[in-house]
Order: structure tokens, then sequence, then C-alpha cells
């Protein structure tokens, strides 16, 4: 069969129309390759196992059979398992006679060509045995790398690789298993592009059809492919039905495109865009929008949009953009959309870079914060920085390590909504310094150190412009023990006391003003935070402070080297008092909060945590969590967790995940506010996996979390026929988003 041969046969297999599949060999190709297991490995109760096609630079044909035989002078006739292979393309049948000139052929019975990846069997083959080319009669065939198989009423195969595949129907289901099968006139299947596409797709789940698109595109392996992806729908009381239509543009190996036109009955149409580019050098741009005009709900027009640039965090320059920008503060919450913006009620927009050496960097910041909740007012206004310089250097030498970082900033912020006391814009000088000599053992270690801190700031409130400046000078000595005793069986329990005693004195008592550090920011969380040189966030000031930080530490670790257990308590003892705070008023007390912190070990897979911090100067909670985890796999966890605050529980959550059996899981999250009695979020799934598909649906609900009013409730379907695609990705993505610990597993098969 030449090439005109098989073009004119492609023409005429495109024209076919037939009404059904007539495949009359003994055995499909899926089959053939196809080894059973039912040990409970394999949701399909098997894989498959393709024997081994050696491929070969050489274009010489090797051929054997029982008997050869030889009609004329040009005619090759192999009888009794006739076996033909050339380069990477093996021929099987029981009879197979060619023209050694040209390679045109024929082959019968029991016909299997192999290709890398791939196994075709039919009754009767037109072939050329040199060119590769074939045309199948009554054929089935099986892709084993995406476990694509199918039957057909012929499929032609041309030299190139790629098979063209006449009335077919297939699925990626097991042999024998038709949970699911897509049928349509024509297939086409490209190795060399990894690609398959359709024409006329019927989607048929048990037989009954559901579904038809004029073309489909799918893959042959782990390739990205231009096409529709599976559309999304759903249904909640804030938007209505909900279905979204997705489209993938794969533009170029290093850039792409998806298109997302979202209908809601509620609201309208929205169309969503998300575009990648990857530079040679690995830095990536990824652009997110969606644009809803006319909001049937709000009554306006809304969007809400976000860029970002990110270089490859290995280089010596790391360059950082981007953009933020939201018609409005609720956007989010009312829409759930898929631009992932951090804040939805001030949004930041940057650009900078930084510059690393071996032991320095430097860097520089301008950004821009947007306040699009018109809630937000005075002092809660972000100041923007426009620039902010940073620098910072680090030498470990072999008895002294040195220390050296600092920022120059300019900062600025809107005037709606500022106060005559509210500062608009100012500027900040600050520079921290530290010398420290490590000297450690195996019973312990003591460091001393030697620190400084520069600080100006001038401010401007309205008319009035007020700078000030001060250096505080300062040491610490910083000590522990390590106290071992080993087991018999291995095993190790360690103590470990540890002080720290800390000394900051600044030349003059300073202004204190805030630009970048939050209100809470002299708070202690944790021990480590109590054994911080400063432990104020940002570069704003540094208090004056003579303390003690002492901790103590006990903990086990097994004959495996896993630890078992570790309890910490901690608590910072003041010398003095302290005149320069956050509030402004100067601070008396005598101790910090008391801090304990517990990870225990109950179970090879049960952990309890607990944290517990007091209030300054006495014994009664000021916050606490306690929080226990159970997890034996990726789907089987509970998760407990108890949030107090002022002695009185805010909040507890609650999350299950329970694989019920091999293809059943039970997903439910509580997040709960006891005070109130109100929820913060609840979602309940069920997911079900079996070998070729596998279905979701979930219940939510969600508190809005800017207005704390009813955020409405929401039910999300998702059905993924495996190999296809995924049909609503809703209700994985609100479970990742309101179910701690869960995530979407791979497929299994």
């Amino acid at each position: 069969m030449n090439q005109s041969t098989l073009s004119r046969s492609i023409a005429l297999g495109i024209l076919a129309m037939s009404a059904g599949i007539a495949h009359s060999a003994e055995q499909t190709a899926a089959a053939t390759d196809w080894v059973v297991d039912t040990s409970g490995t394999y949701l399909c109760q098997g894989y498959y196992s393709p024997p081994f096609v050696e491929g070969s630079a050489s274009e010489d044909l090797n051929a054997e059979a029982e008997n050869t035989d030889y009609d004329g002078d040009d005619r090759v006739i192999l009888n009794g398992n006739a076996f033909i292979s050339r380069n990477d393309f093996q021929l099987e049948a029981d009879r197979v006679s060619f023209l050694n000139s040209t390679g045109d052929g024929d082959a019968e019975g029991n016909v299997k060509i192999r290709r890398p990846n791939t196994l075709l069997i039919g009754d009767t083959a037109s072939v050329n045995v040199r060119t590769n080319a074939f045309d199948l009669k009554n054929s089935s065939f099986v892709t084993h790398q995406n476990r694509l198989r199918g039957e057909s009423e012929f499929a032609i195969g041309a030299p190139n690789g790629y098979i063209g595949v006449v009335n077919w129907t297939i699925t990626f289901c097991a042999p024998d298993v038709n949970s699911w099968d897509l049928q349509a006139n024509q297939i086409y299947l490209n190795q060399s592009s990894g690609r398959g596409w359709a024409n006329d797709v019927i989607v048929r789940i048990k037989e009954i059809p559901v579904f038809y698109t004029p073309a489909l595109g799918f893959p042959l392996d782990d390739r990205r492919l231009t096409g529709f992806l599976f559309p999304s729908y759903s249904v909640g009381s804030k938007s209505g039905t909900e279905i979204v239509t997705p489209f993938y543009w794969n533009l170029a190996p290093n850039y792409d495109l998806l298109i997302q036109p979202r209908f809601m009955t509620a609201r309208g149409t929205a169309i969503g865009l998300h575009g990648r580019y990857l530079f040679e050098d690995f830095s990536l741009f990824e652009a997110k929008t969606e644009q809803l005009p006319d909001d049937k709900v709000a009554g306006t027009d809304r969007h809400i949009s976000k860029l970002t640039l990110t270089s490859d965090p290995s280089k010596p320059v790391i360059w950082n953009m981007a953009y933020e920008d939201a018609s409005d503060g609720t956007y989010q919450t009312d829409l759930d959309n898929f631009a992932d913006l951090s804040d939805k009620q001030q949004l930041t927009s940057s650009i900078g870079a930084t510059v690393r050496g071996d032991n320095w960097s430097a860097g520089w910041l301008v950004d821009r914060v947007d306040v699009v909740d018109p809630s937000i007012t005075g002092s809660a206004v972000k100041f923007s920085r426009q620039p902010q310089l940073t620098a910072s250097w680090a030498n470990y030498g072999e008895d002294w390590n040195l220390f050296a970082s600092g920022d120059a900033t300019e900062f600025t912020r809107t005037t709606t909504g500022l106060s005559s006391s509210d500062p608009s814009e100012g500027r900040r000088l600050s520079s921290d310094l530290k010398a420290e000599y490590p000297m450690a053992r195996a019973f312990g270690s003591l460091t001393p150190a030697a620190l400084g801190f520069a600080r100006w700031s001038e401010t401007t409130t309205g008319a009035t412009t007020q700078d000030n400046e001060y250096f505080t000078y300062g040491a610490s000595l910083d000590g522990s023990l390590n106290f071992e005793k080993f087991g018999e069986n291995g095993s190790l329990h360690e103590i470990i006391p540890r002080a720290k005693l800390l000394i900051r004195e600044p030349n003059e008592d300073p202004t204190v003003v805030k630009f970048d550090t939050p209100d809470t920011a002299n708070e202690t969380d944790t021990v480590s935070q109590i054994f911080l040189d400063n432990p104020i966030s940002g570069g704003d000031f540094v208090g004056d402070t003579r303390e003690m930080a002492l901790s103590l530490t006990s903990r086990g670790v097994n004959s495996d080297g896993i630890e078992t257990y570790r309890v910490t308590a901690g608590r910072t003892l003041f010398l003095q008092d302290r005149g320069i705070t956050l509030s402004g008023s100067p601070e008396t007390t005598e101790q910090g909060p008391l801090v304990v912190e517990s990870n225990v070990r109950l179970a090879e897979s049960f952990n309890w945590n607990t944290r517990f911090t007091s209030v300054a100067d006495g014994e009664t909670m000021d916050t606490a969590t306690n929080e226990l985890k159970y997890r034996t796999s990726d789907t089987d966890y509970v998760t407990q967790r108890i949030v107090w605050d002022n002695d009185a529980a805010t909040r507890t959550d609650l999350y299950v995940s329970n694989q019920l059996s091999q293809q059943w899981r039970f997903l439910a999250g509580l997040q709960w506010e006891p005070n109130t009695e109100e929820r913060v979020n609840q979602v309940v799934g069920l997911e079900y996996e079996s070998c070729c598909w596998r279905a979701a649906v979930v219940h939510a609900y969600e508190r809005d979390q800017v207005t704390s009013t009813d955020g409405g409730h929401s039910v999300k379907l998702q059905l993924e026929l495996k190999g296809l695609g995924v049909l609503g990705r809703g209700a994985s993505s609100i479970m990742e988003r309101l179910l701690e610990g869960y995530e979407l597993s791979e497929a299994r098969y």
C-alpha cells in the first residue's frame, strides 16, 4: 500500500458511516496486554504490561515464520506465526505476503500491530512493511501509557506514526469494564505530539448518552493540549445555578492561556482569563482576571485581577512584581473567584528586586495600597512604600559571627478618611548590628553578644512635620544546658534549660512612630519569641528593657530516632519598667506571659499539640489552643482544635476524612464560634472512586469574612472520567479551601 493508497483510504474512512462496530478478533488488544491482579492493590483489578518493543536505527527488515515461500521473483509469503519488525514497528499474523520491491502486502488471521505504547488487533490488514503504513479491519486498540482502549470498524496508520480510527468507541476503563465510553465518527492518534482528537463525540455513561460535542481533544501522555475542558456545574444561594465552560489554549511550550466563561443565573455572565509565560531564565509571569459586567445583584460592573512576576529564587538577582485590583472588597466572598488575592479589603501592588552575594543581599521595593473596603479609614489604612531600600550582611568566622541589616523607606498613604492626628507620609532610616561569640559543647552552649540599633524617622501630619532619632545599644548572654538519659532500648530523654539575659538602653526617649508595625507586634505567642533580640516586627522602634528570658524543655526520642514528645515552658522576667512601648504608655509588669507548648506523639499516627499563654503578671489564661490530630493516610484523618481567648472558647474546628471503603470517602468540616453560637464555615462531602471514574458532591456554608453576615449555602458536583477530564471542579476546590488537610488525590487505577 503506497502513500496515495493510504490517503484514499483515510478519505474514504472519514466519509464512512457505520451503524455499529463489528469486531470479530478472538480477543481485544487491551485484554492481550492486561494482567489480572485481585490482591486489592488496583481499583481496576489489574494493569497493562506490554512487551518491550525494541527500536532500531537500522532500516533493514526482519521477517520470520514457520514457512517462507516466494511467488515469482518479488512476492514473499510468510505462513504460520509470521513476524515482521522494522525500527519500532512490529507485525504479527497467521499469514503475511508482501512485495519485496515496494513493501505493499496483506496480513490475515490474528493480526497484531505494535508501536511504542500502542497495540492494535484486527482480522485482516493491508500493510506496507517498509513504510509501516497499514489499514486494519475490525480492529481494537490500546495505548498503554494513558490506558486508552477502543474498538473500531477499521484503523489506518501512517508512516509517521499517525493513526486514524473510523467509527469508534473508546474508554479509559479496564477491559470488560464499560462504566463510560465515547462514541464518534473519527479519532486521530498522534504519538509524536502526544494528543488525540475526535469528531462528533457522544459521551455515554452505562450506554446512556449524557453529553455531545462536535470535537474533543484528549492527551495520550502528560503533555498539555489545546481544547475545551470539561464544564463545571454548581448551585448556590449567592449566584444561583452556575456553569463554567473552560477552554485551554496551549500557545507554546512556555506560555498558555485558560479562558473561563462563567454563566450565573442570579448575576449574569463573567469572563475569566488565566495566562502564564515562562521566560528563559525561569521567571514566571502570571495574569489572572475576571470581569462581570452589570452584576444583577449588585447593579454595577465588577472585576478582580492579579498580575505576578516571580523569578528563579536560586539566581543572584531576584525580581518580583505584583498587581492587585478589584472593584470592591467583597468580590471574592460573593463570587468565589480564582484570582486568589491575599487581602480583600486593602489590595497591594508592588515591584522590587533583590541582589544576593555570598554573605550579603540588597534590595528595593515600591508598592501601592488601594483601599477597596470603604469601612477602612484612619490609621487602619496601610502605608505604601515608595520606595524601600534594604541591605543585610552576615559573616560567620571561626570565633565571631557578625550581622548587619538596615532599610531606608519613604512612606505615603491616601488621605481619604484620615483624621487630623493620622500621619499621611513619613521617612525612616533603621539599622541593626550584632556581634556574637558562640561557644558550644556537648553539655550545652553559651553565646555572648553585643547589640546596636539605630532609628531615625520623620512624619508629616497635616501641616506639621516631626522628626526623632535615637540609638539603642545593648548586650545579651544566651546559654543552655543538655541533660541526657539513655534508656535500655536505645531511647533518649533530654531536659534542656535555657536562659537569656538581654539589656537594651536607648540614648534618649523617642517618639514612637508606627509605619509598618502591627498593633499586636509585642504580643508573645511562642516560646521562640521570648528569646528575640527585638520582638517588635518592622524597623519603627526598639524598646528599652532589662530582662531575663527563661525556658525549660523536656523531650523524648525513641530507638528509631523519632521524637515522641516535646514540652516547653517559657517566661520573661523584667528587671525594670519599660518606658518605650508600642502603646506609648510605660509598662510596669514584672513578668511576661507564661507560654507553654507541647507536642506529644500518642501513637504512630496520633499527635496531641497544645499551646497556652497566660496574662502577663498573672496566671489567668490569655490565649490557648488544644489540637488533636489522627492521621493514618492522606484520606484517613481527624483533626480537632479548640481556641480560647480570655478564658473563653472562641473557636472550635473539627475536620474528618474517612476512607469508608476502597471506593467511598466521607469528608466533613465545621468551624464554630461557641461564644456567639454561630458557624463560620461548614462543609460535608462524599467522594466515590471506581476503576475509571470518580465523583464528588459537597454541601458548604461560608460566612462572609468581611461583613460577618450569612455567606450563603452552595452545592457543588464534580465528575471525573479518568483519562479524559473533570466535569466541574467546584467540589474539590471548596473542600481544599474549607477542609484542613484535604488534598485531591491523584486518580487511582
